[in-house]
């Protein structure tokens, strides 16, 4: 029984998990799909494959017109992993031809849902009892269908309608032979055509692989929905982005029960005549907002933000779906992820080279000065005011800092491309909306929130916390120290200070820990005050008042102690 809701139950146990039938091994089966999948490729048209035009070419656009279609009707009746990697491929408008991505686009429509007896079969095995004693009603027909898996509307016994997500019956063992078999198409495909290997097509379809394998197990998905929905809970503004709410104890890695939420896809109101733009705009902003957030304060974010993943509800606020792909950045990526915005938003290059390089230094050999120059461009023209952001973007930024050996961690270069991919839906419900400008403000915004009191004395705590075991070191240290004096057996080595830019660099290190410490101490105070009670007599300053300006000198010694130290090292 949940308690919360008083509905019955049954518990999905790994006892009902492991009496699934095992898939049957796979033998000959591979080598029969790859004969079904070649006459499916001979019959559209796409052999030799060789032959496929990827160019950009006017003269060549009506013989990629039959082609893209081709292969469109091709991996539609492939099915499987080929219906979801030709899905992914038609959000990449930086990568294909028009054509191409335009034939795509149709398989997000024209998937078939699995059989209903299959389904049903398949459900109450999961539950380890009839579909009757779990929900009072269940839509056989889906409300949508995808490779991977499709949604049937239902109601729970107490009548809560939810949106109850199902794996197609027997699709792991399909899917990982179909992602075998793509892998080694996309790999002969490298190696015969230029015009592929130029895209990188290989390296594409091994991400893609990986992310289709990764949703096969919707446990995964619940998770990211579960920690989405508290961080997006917890912010500033709550209310302003719907998360479906999870039923836990419904789900399983085959079945994910959640909230249903009644409203359009972005894919849904792009082909609507007359959708309503103004609203379309304003809920693009608060997608955006939500998005910058997820990224850059809470470290975990949505990777698949395409035009079928985000809604518009009935009533307006904007809604995220499909959780299967969500990225993570830790504590110490988010640091430097905030110190690249801020230098960002004030047009420092050299700032936000200092912060790609606090992630991972130069090759031994490297020219710095040389990076530095590149990377300035790339941040002038490539994000300067005006520009688009797409997919090529964040792999010309790599192929910079793979050029100087700079070995960026894959979950920032995961962060930047589903940036990309947001400014590709976006730009598609509405070209003239500007994701760089509207970035920027809103990062003002948010970043101006980070500074209200509440979230700094919470920062103030958390640093001061993280340095108490220091602190408490320290008069042990100190004792070590006397005792070594004392018996005469402290050792120093003494370099003197004989070279000009050793004198500056010693003076500099003086001046930014003297900063720091009284900083530190006025923070310390700053809580002392704030947490303390109000003073009886109302001739004595309000505690409250104390508080906030020793928080206030705090802050301003401590970003002194900074912009010394990034002044000191430029200089250097």
């Amino acid at each position: 029984m949940d308690g919360a809701r008083g509905i019955t139950i049954p518990k999905l146990t790994l006892a009902a998990e492991r009496s699934r039938p095992a898939p049957p091994r796979p033998f000959l089966q591979r080598g029969r799909r790859f004969a079904e999948l070649v006459r499916i490729a001979r019959k559209n048209g796409l052999l030799p494959i060789r032959r496929l035009d990827f160019g950009t070419e006017p003269s060549g656009a009506s013989v990629r017109s039959v082609q893209a279609e081709g292969l469109r009707a091709a991996l539609e009746e492939a099915g499987g992993a080929f219906v979801k990697m030709g899905q992914l491929l038609s959000t990449r408008s930086d990568f294909l031809p028009a054509e191409f991505v335009a034939a795509l686009s149709q398989l997000q429509k024209s998937v078939k849902p699995a059989p209903w007896a299959e389904v049903q079969r398949m459900l109450e095995e999961e539950f380890a009892a009839p579909l009757a004693s779990v929900f009072a009603e269940f839509d056989p027909e889906p409300i949508a269908a995808a490779s991977i898996g499709q949604v049937h509307r239902a109601t729970l016994k107490n009548g809560t309608v939810v949106a109850v997500k199902v794996q197609r019956p027997g699709i792991v063992p399909e899917l990982r032979r179909d992602v075998a078999i793509a892998l080694r198409v996309t790999n002969v495909l490298s190696l015969t055509s230029p015009q592929a290997r130029s895209l990188g097509i290989k390296a594409v379809a091994e991400d893609y692989a990986s992310d289709l394998v990764r949703q096969l197990d919707f446990r995964l998905e619940a998770r990211n929905l579960s920690a989405m929905r508290a961080l997006q809970l917890r912010g500033p503004r709550p209310g302003e982005l719907r998360l479906p709410e999870l039923f836990e104890s419904l789900s399983n890695d085959r079945v994910l029960v959640m909230e249903y939420l009644v409203g359009d896809t972005f894919s849904e109101l792009n082909e609507r005549v007359g959708a309503p733009r103004a609203e379309l705009g304003a809920a693009m902003r608060v997608v955006l907002s939500a998005f910058v957030r997820q990224i850059v304060f809470d470290g975990v974010f949505h990777a698949d933000l395409h035009p079928g993943n985000i809604m518009l509800l009935a009533d307006g606020t904007p809604a995220l779906v499909d959780f299967g792909s969500v990225g993570r950045l830790d504590l110490q990526l988010r640091e430097t992820i905030q110190e690249l915005v801020i230098a960002y938003l004030q047009s420092d290059t050299q700032l936000i080279a200092d912060g790609l390089l606090s992630l991972a230094p130069l090759r031994e050999g490297a020219d710095e000065k040389a990076f530095r120059r590149e990377l300035s461009a790339f941040i002038t023209f490539d994000l300067g005011p005006g520009a688009r952001v797409s997919v090529l973007t964040v792999d010309v930024l790599v192929a910079i800092l793979t050029r100087y050996g700079v070995g960026i961690p894959a979950e920032f270069v995961a962060a930047a491309r589903a940036f990309a991919v947001l400014e590709g839906t976006l730009r598609s419900t509405l070209p003239e909306f500007d994701l760089l400008e509207e970035s920027r403000m809103l990062a003002n915004v948010q970043i101006r929130d980070q500074l209200a009191p509440a979230n700094v004395r919470e920062l103030l705590t958390t640093e001061l916390l993280a340095l108490l075991p220091s602190v408490r070191r320290l008069p042990r240290r100190f004792d070590q120290i006397g005792l070594a004096l004392e018996s005469g057996q402290l050792n120093v080595n003494v370099r003197l200070l004989a070279d000009k830019s050793d004198r500056r660099l010693l003076r500099g290190l003086v001046r930014q820990s003297l900063l720091a410490l009284v900083g530190a101490a006025a923070g310390v105070m700053s809580l002392l005050y704030l947490t303390a009670p109000a003073p009886a007599d109302p001739r004595v300053i309000s505690t409250v008042t104390a508080g906030f300006t020793l928080g206030a000198g705090s802050v301003v010694l401590l970003v002194s102690a900074v912009v010394d130290s990034l002044v000191t090292r430029s200089r250097d």
